[in-house]
């Protein structure tokens, strides 16, 4: 008889223990992929508040640049009068200038006497000179854009074309409660204003009203 051939160590692995190890590996694996997602989602979540931190940054940089854009051209509308006393120089104007660092557009203009909307100078003035003839300096700001630092006459009336009577009628009647002056403008950004002479107040509007489509103001 031959001799029995001893094992041979190193053969095949058990079936038992290839399911153990290939279960261990499958569990690596997981773990390896699980920690990859979780530190995939960190950074996802990460990246996700860099972007909304560097919106709200960019934002508020827009805005500033925006404000100091609207401060380097915002204009501001004065209403003032000028009455000369002087016997046989006589006269009273009313001047808008923009005493603002950028240009005024101006897009609304509205005269009232006695409650009454007015469309031109001539007529608020003629009342008052019965049958005298009259004559007025007057250039319309209706549309103009007026330049930083500069003054309109928007309408003077003088004894040299009226009488002293006249002037000093006109003058008292667009110092007194009869009449009223408002006057809509906006910057080159179109911000706009509103100004109310008679009650002294300027107000931030978000556009200004249509104009008297016959206005010569």
């Amino acid at each position: 008889m031959g001799e029995a051939t001893p094992p041979v160590e190193g053969g095949a692995p058990s079936p038992a223990r290839s399911e153990s190890e290939r279960l261990a590996r499958l569990e690596r694996t997981e773990q390896i992929a699980l920690r990859i997602s979780v530190a995939q989602t960190v950074l996802a979540i990460i990246g996700f508040f860099v972007g909304v931190i560097a919106l709200y940054a960019a934002m508020n940089e827009a805005d500033a640049v925006r404000k100091q854009q609207q401060a380097s051209v915002w204009p501001h509308i004065r209403v003032r009068d000028l009455n000369i006393g002087v016997v046989g120089q006589e006269r009273f104007d009313i001047i808008v200038g923009n005493r603002g660092i950028g240009p005024a557009v101006v897009k609304y203009v509205q005269v009232v006497i006695d409650g009454e909307e007015q469309t031109n100078w001539y007529d608020v003035i003629k009342p008052l000179a019965g049958d005298e003839r009259i004559g007025i300096s007057h250039e319309p700001i209706l549309g103009a854009v007026i330049s930083p630092n500069e003054d309109i006459t928007v309408v003077s009336v003088e004894s040299k074309y009226a009488s002293p009577e006249i002037v000093a009628g006109f003058r008292d009647l667009v110092r007194s409660e009869r009449s009223n002056l408002i006057i809509c403008y906006c910057s080159v950004f179109d911000d706009c204003w509103r100004v109310n002479v008679r009650a002294n107040e300027k107000a931030g509007v978000d556009t200004c009203p249509a104009p008297h489509p016959e206005s010569q103001l």
